[in-house]
Formats: C-alpha cells, structure tokens, sequence
C-alpha cells in the first residue's frame, strides 16, 4: 500500500457559496477516493455543511481532512455563523459577506506555507492564489465551478462584444466562436457585460490569473460537452 508521504498532497480552497463549494467538495472528494491527501480549507460555519460527507470518508479509510479559518465576523459586522453568500439577506450584507471573505487571505497564505502542498486546487474567484503557489514552487489549479460551455461563451462575448451598437436590448444576436447558433438577447447578459463595474475590473484580474495557472478543473465530463472541452483547449 502507498504511504502517506508518498501521497501527493492538494488543498482545496472553496469559494463561499453553494454553487461553488458544492462541486469543488465533490471534486476534492474524489481526489481522496483516488489516493490523494486532501486538505480542505474553510470555516467553520461552511465546514459543517459538508462535514457528514467528509466524516463518512474518513471512516471509509480515505485521506482527507478540513482545515479550518475563522471568518473575521466582528471585524466586517455580522453575527457568528454567518459566513456563506446564500447567508446574506440584503445588499450590506452580501457586501459585509464578501469582505469578510477578502480578509481571510492572510489565513489562508499562513496554512498554504504550513501545509507545504504539493498543488493548490483553489476557486476562480481567489485570483491571488496562483502568486500563492508560485512562492510555494507549486502548480495552482483553477477550478471553476460551472460548465466549459459557459465559460467559452463568456470568452467570446468578452472579446468580440456583439451586443454592442444593437438596435435595442432586445434585438437577439448569435454568440460568435461557438459551434453551435445560441441567440440571446443583451437583457440576457449580467450587468457586468452591459456596464463597467468594479465586477467586471475584477473578472479581468481572475482570467489573467486563470491564464497563469497550471491548469484548469470544471465541474463536467467528456462525454456531456466534448465539442465545448476541445474549443476551451
């Protein structure tokens, strides 16, 4: 039987959100099912929402763990155990959310050089984990959470912007560099694509760091979207 220091050893580091640390504890779950030494960094709050899973793992003889932070909820002005976005119930909270999880960088860099991992598998929305690995001498992976045809349409609407110079937000236009004719409609878009916001300054930030990174996991398979896999690539 391999040993534990001839694993490799990965960290996990989910964004805060269900729709991004559901499918990224699955995939770190995996990773442990195939002999990997997983580490999952999160809260506490968060790391109860999928503890039974992890503890079952565990028990199955599987190598993975969590590793907990504390979110700073006095310092952004929440009450304990809010610590997830689907836990934000206005705006100023969303936004107090979203600051608290900024402020858990330092954390985060003092377990990556305790931890010593052999590669970081870390969210697309911590773009600054791809410097955190090359300090390490280590591959960042970035993980995006949703499927490669999103992210091929998002590339494409970025670079050649057909919703520009329509008629009127209504008027349907094609996604262009797809293989397949999808027409939406600029009301279909996030605002993000209409109006420059601080959002979009920072989706640059993120695709930089993305093309910087070793690699990239999607929450998919082959055989669902091949045609959109061989573009991405």
């Amino acid at each position: 039987m391999e040993s534990q220091s001839q694993k490799l050893n990965v960290i996990f580091l989910p964004y805060l959100t269900p729709g991004h640390m559901n499918p990224m504890i699955d995939t770190a779950r995996l990773f442990a099912k195939h002999g990997v030494n997983v580490t999952i960094i999160t809260t506490q709050a968060n790391a109860l929402l999928f503890k039974k899973s992890i503890d079952n793992d565990i028990i199955s003889g599987y190598s993975i763990k969590t590793q907990l932070i504390k979110f700073p909820s006095a310092q952004v002005g929440l009450p304990e155990g809010i610590e997830n976005v689907k836990d934000g119930t206005s705006l100023e909270m969303l936004g107090k959310i979203s600051h608290g999880i900024s402020l858990l960088q330092e954390q985060i860099e003092i377990l990556f050089q305790d931890l010593q991992p052999d590669c970081i598998v870390s969210d697309m929305f911590y773009p600054w984990t791809v410097e955190s690995a090359a300090k390490l001498g280590v591959p960042r992976i970035y993980y995006y959470s949703s499927s490669y045809f999103s992210s091929c349409a998002v590339h494409f609407i970025r670079k050649y912007k057909p919703h520009e110079g329509l008629v009127s937000d209504s008027q349907k236009f094609s996604i262009p560099g797809i293989p397949h004719n999808i027409e939406i409609t600029s009301l279909q878009l996030p605002d993000y694509f209409r109006t420059r916001s601080d959002f979009s300054d920072f989706l640059d930030v993120i695709y930089e760091s993305e093309s910087r990174s070793y690699g990239t996991l999607y929450n998919n398979f082959h055989e669902l979207e091949s045609d959109y896999e061989q573009l991405y690539k």
